[in-house]
């Protein structure tokens, strides 16, 4: 036992101690009594290496409240300089307070540095060093394990004294300040509080979260960190049950809390309710067979698809971001619909129609890429419908709109350039009629493709809701 001591004791001599250079490396997880700071730290490993007659060539201080436990060190800044010294063989050693300032993550958590040493072809024994002295390869071993241990049993103690604290209501303090209190919520941001009555009172009056960010971002109105207002941020807010002064710990509610609440539990229940997600609705197939047909007869813009949440359906000139409509003109689709129906199935019933429409020139084709140009339409309308609506923000859809819109030019060059002939089909007019309504809309987008090159929809002669033929100027193909 007493040769074991002396030769750890003969080891760890400075006498003993190659002389190199190296990196002093220090980092603190928590600030809490008892723990040393980095600055005692950083003096403690350069006495340490003083000792060793190492040269300090650099000194990697990680910023504070930094995990050495998780990820392997790969989320620590300056342990992957550390490494990289090491590597490009610009030190030859690192010293650290204690070996769990290097790492806390057991084996796996040592290995980049060991294997980085390795790879310079440094001498393992020689490679680590605390204010103890040189640490070895096998010490390295046996103390990452312990150091392991001992940051998981932490790691439970501090679980267990937030659970605690989160039961008494004490509030959790970290990261950014909470929107309408002060940092320690001791205190209440009076202007702060009065935008969240504000929201609150818009929401439950049915205004959109998105409009109100809107208006705030225009006003100048700052966010805590000073960024624009979007609807995740204002919904995360009114929906947070801090407000209303409930405690929360891993998502669920478990009592009141020190802090005076900015608005009641039923008003935050019923603001939770408001915007709760919404269940997304089955997609329907296109049952829309003019889009891309028809034109307004004030604006000469393109008529949009509309429908009303009692499953109303009409074409209509929309007014709104990224319609670039007027807003004028809307007609009912049903009658709209047979209009066309009725004059598409009566010229090819005409058998001299039929005839003379054999003669004339090859007509674009509808094929695939009309079928494509119409569900590009439909979900670029459909993507209107969700912006206008809030459930999405300005730049996402931008971003979405404009890659619709390069698909939809892309769609109709690739349909100008096709050709097609006339498709078979019945003589008569009630046949065809049946054949309409039976064979779908990607039938009836082909037939309308080949005949009609646009439909022109005027402004309504009177305020009868009933369809009025009169307001429609077909433009043939022939």
């Amino acid at each position: 036992m007493a040769a074991s001591a002396r030769a750890r004791s003969d080891r760890r001599s400075p006498a003993m101690a190659l002389r190199g250079r190296a990196a002093i490396y220090a980092r603190q997880s928590i600030t809490r009594e008892g723990s040393a700071s980095l600055d005692v730290q950083v003096e403690a490993c350069r006495e340490a290496a003083a000792r060793l007659k190492l040269d300090v060539v650099a000194e990697l201080v990680e910023a504070p409240s930094t995990s050495g436990y998780s990820n392997r060190g790969r989320n620590r800044p300056k342990f992957g300089e550390l490494l990289d010294l090491i590597r490009r063989g610009e030190v030859d050693c690192v010293v650290a307070y204690k070996t769990d300032r290097l790492s806390r993550g057991g084996g796996p958590g040592w290995a980049p540095l060991v294997d980085a040493f390795e790879e310079a072809g440094r001498d393992p024994d020689r490679a680590v060093a605390t204010t103890d002295g040189w640490v070895s390869e096998f010490e390295i071993g046996i103390r990452s394990a312990m150091d392991r241990e001992e940051s998981k049993k932490t790691s439970d103690r501090m679980q267990a004294v937030r659970a605690r604290e989160a039961k008494e209501g004490v509030p959790r303090i970290g990261g950014g300040r909470p929107y309408g209190y002060s940092r320690d919520m001791s205190e209440h941001v009076e202007d702060e509080v009065s935008r969240i009555e504000e929201a609150a009172d818009r929401v439950l009056a049915g205004e959109s979260v998105w409009s109100i960010c809107t208006d705030w971002n225009q006003a100048g109105v700052p966010t805590v960190t000073g960024k624009a207002w979007t609807v995740q941020t204002l919904t995360s807010i009114l929906t947070s049950p801090r407000i209303a002064g409930f405690r929360t710990h891993r998502g669920t509610v478990v009592g009141e809390g020190q802090w005076k609440r900015i608005i009641d539990e039923d008003r935050h229940d019923a603001l939770v309710a408001a915007l709760a997600p919404r269940k997304s609705k089955p997609r329907k197939g296109r049952t829309y067979p003019l889009v891309g047909f028809l034109v307004c007869g004030k604006c000469g813009g393109a008529l949009r698809s509309l429908t009303r949440e009692n499953g109303g359906r009409s074409y209509a000139c929309r007014k709104g971001p990224g319609m670039g409509g007027c807003g004028g003109i809307r007609i009912q689709a049903n009658g709209l619909e047979a209009y066309v129906r009725d004059l598409i199935c009566g010229m090819l019933a005409d058998p001299v129609t039929c005839a003379a429409m054999a003669e004339l020139a090859p007509v674009p084709s509808p094929g695939l890429a009309s079928d494509a140009l119409a569900d590009l339409q439909l979900r670029r309308e459909r993507l209107i419908d969700l912006y206008t609506e809030g459930d999405i923000d300005r730049a996402t859809f931008r971003s979405r709109q404009a890659k619709l819109d390069d698909q939809i030019r892309a769609a109709e060059a690739e349909r100008a350039s096709g050709r097609a002939d006339m498709p078979s089909i019945p003589s008569t007019f009630e046949e065809l009629v049946t054949t309409w309504e039976e064979s779908g809309i990607d039938f009836q987008r082909q037939l309308i493709e080949i005949l009609v090159a646009s439909v022109t929809v005027n402004s309504a002669m009177s305020r009868r809701r009933a369809f009025d033929p009169h307001r429609l100027s077909v433009t043939l193909r022939a």
